[in-house]
């Protein structure tokens, strides 16, 4: 039987200096650009939360034109006997789901300059952006969506912005 070999021990000769405690401010926080993929789970929350309301909503517009269960031959014909009716309720039953989106955007961007030290509105704005671009990739990329960036990214500035403003004030107070 041959002898056991053991792996060399790389021996460093530097001086090993000792760990450095984390102070209170620096443990504390994370860095201001951790907040961007914090406010984007928030607003993915919030959408989920509120997505089965809305989309109940939708339905129960669309009910009251459509009946229940209606084929392709009697949307047709409705969307033929009262076309600005039909087509003014199919847009709103859209677009409630598309608010509902925006307002999760608003929420989590609102948390993002609300409870975020050292952020702005720029970390809202991008967390409404990736909010938008998740919803992308996880739909298929749906490239229509990709037209939503700017929208929500434009609401997560303003969501952020009313969040840093809550935030200044409540430390002025504080002082």
């Amino acid at each position: 039987m041959s002898t056991r070999r053991h792996l060399p021990i790389l021996r460093d000769t530097a001086p090993v200096s000792a760990p450095v405690a984390p102070t209170d401010d620096t443990a504390a926080e994370p860095p201001p650009w951790h907040w961007i993929p914090l406010g984007t789970t928030v607003s993915l929350v919030g959408f989920g939360l509120l997505a089965q309301g809305a989309a109940t909503l939708s339905v129960r517009l669309l009910g009251r034109i459509y009946p229940l269960g209606a084929t392709a031959a009697q949307v047709a014909y409705i969307r033929a006997a009262h076309p600005a009716t039909a087509r003014s309720v199919e847009l709103t039953a859209a677009l409630i789901p598309l608010f509902t989106l925006l307002l999760a955007v608003a929420v989590g961007a609102y948390v993002v300059g609300r409870r975020g030290d050292g952020t702005n509105v720029r970390h809202g704005m991008l967390s409404g952006g990736l909010t938008v671009l998740v919803f992308w990739a996880v739909t298929g990329r749906l490239w229509s969506l990709l037209a939503l960036v700017p929208v929500a990214m434009w609401v997560g500035y303003l969501g952020a912005k009313w969040g840093v403003a809550r935030r200044l004030r409540a430390l002025a107070l504080d002082a």
